[in-house]
């Protein structure tokens, strides 16, 4: 808040000290929000006054000394790799120029991971933090320090240094962003190599840990008939069939037929084929696996089973050729329609039974019928005549 001109000489001289010189403290004593905004106007001062110091042709030659220094880092490296090192030494000096009376700032340690792979090891990155002003400490080498033993830095070197380094990275970027795509890519085929490197140094230990296979080792699942029940049992390649029988669970009742079936090999043998059965598993092509199903007793069972459920099949069809339906459903029939149906009065509605056989079969039997009719009328005629013979 302004409060008016100055009483006296020595207030402006103590006000002036506290503006311009860090540490000391106003005089009158001023407040903590007062102090930030006084230090951020002192830090304006120094930038505007260290440039009206700073020559013109001072200038220009840093302008040309720092540009120069860059190109020698693409010559040296490549563009990605000086993109990277023009950035580093960027961030160097914009941490000066924000606050110029941090001693901490105006120190590059150039045993540090990131500096010493971006910017120690390159001697034209090092040419740039020298020619605006940074040097060796005495006695350490790994340090270079800006503004020894003053309290503040004169940043108008480093305000014409980071410019230079903002316009040379804007003219290049194009060649910058392809150098980047290149390294990247030339990252990831690095990667990929050592990832196929390894993959193949665990398939080579695969290999070698590998177990090996029984070539005669035969695994048959068997399903007695008329059971769910799977059993997985463990053959030879030169055991026969007669040896799978003599290993069925619960055994084989004395005197029945066994019939083996294996439908993926298409194969039928029944236990009285002696020569099929005294063939071995691999002879039969049933290795390394195979799925049978067993069946234990005679075919007479099976065949009477068979022929009632054909019987039963025909019965069915011979009921599913008539059908009932109503009159809704297809239509009123005349009289004399020819339809094949008969009148049902079942008392809650009109019915028609209708019969769905062909018209061939009802030529059939009316053919069949004719000669019965025939006879009739004979039967007829002849009485009739009786009737009248007196």
């Amino acid at each position: 808040m302004f409060q008016g001109m100055p009483r006296d000489e020595e207030m402006m001289r103590n006000f002036m000290m506290g503006l311009m010189v860090p540490g000391t403290e106003f005089n009158p004593p001023v407040t903590s929000d007062q102090k930030k905004e006084f230090a951020a106007l002192s830090t304006k001062l120094i930038k505007v006054a260290g440039s009206a110091s700073f020559p013109f042709s001072a200038r220009e030659r840093l302008q040309d000394r720092t540009v120069a220094r860059l190109d020698e880092l693409v010559q040296h490296t490549n563009m990605a790799d000086a993109e990277e090192a023009a950035k580093t030494i960027r961030t160097l000096f914009s941490n000066v120029i924000r606050d110029p009376y941090e001693t901490k700032f105006r120190k590059v340690n150039l045993a540090n991971k990131v500096i010493a792979a971006r910017v120690a090891s390159q001697p034209s990155a090092l040419a740039i933090l020298k020619s605006v002003g940074f040097g060796t400490e005495d006695g350490d080498g790994d340090i270079l320090v800006i503004g020894k033993g003053k309290k503040a830095v004169n940043v108008a070197p480093l305000l014409v240094a980071r410019d230079c380094i903002d316009k040379w990275i804007d003219k290049n970027r194009y060649e910058i962003a392809k150098a980047a795509r290149l390294k990247r890519d030339e990252l990831e085929r690095a990667r990929l190599a050592a990832e196929t490197e390894l993959e193949d140094e665990y398939d080579s230990e695969d290999d070698e840990e590998e177990e090996q296979v029984d070539p005669d080792a035969c695994t048959i699942r068997l399903r007695i008939d008329g059971k769910k029940k799977v059993h997985d049992l463990a053959m030879r390649a030169a055991d026969t069939l007669s040896e799978l029988i003599d290993r069925l669970p619960g055994g084989t009742p004395a005197g029945e037929e066994v019939q083996i079936t294996c439908t993926a090999r298409r194969l039928i043998v029944k236990s009285s084929d002696t020569n099929t059965m005294n063939k071995t598993l691999r002879e039969l092509k049933l290795v390394p696996s195979a799925s049978i199903v067993v069946k234990i007793g005679s075919s007479s069972a099976g065949s009477a089973s068979t022929t009632s459920s054909l019987a039963e099949r025909a019965k069915a069809r011979q009921e599913r050729k008539k059908g009932e339906h109503t009159m809704a459903s297809i239509g009123v029939y005349s009289k004399d329609d020819n339809a094949k149906g008969e009148l049902i009065d079942g008392g809650g509605g009109v019915w028609y039974e209708q019969d769905v056989t062909s018209d061939d079969e009802g030529e059939e039997e009316e053919q069949n019928e004719e000669p019965n009719s025939e006879d009739e009328e004979m039967e007829d005629v002849q009485g009739a005549s009786d009737e009248y013979d007196y």
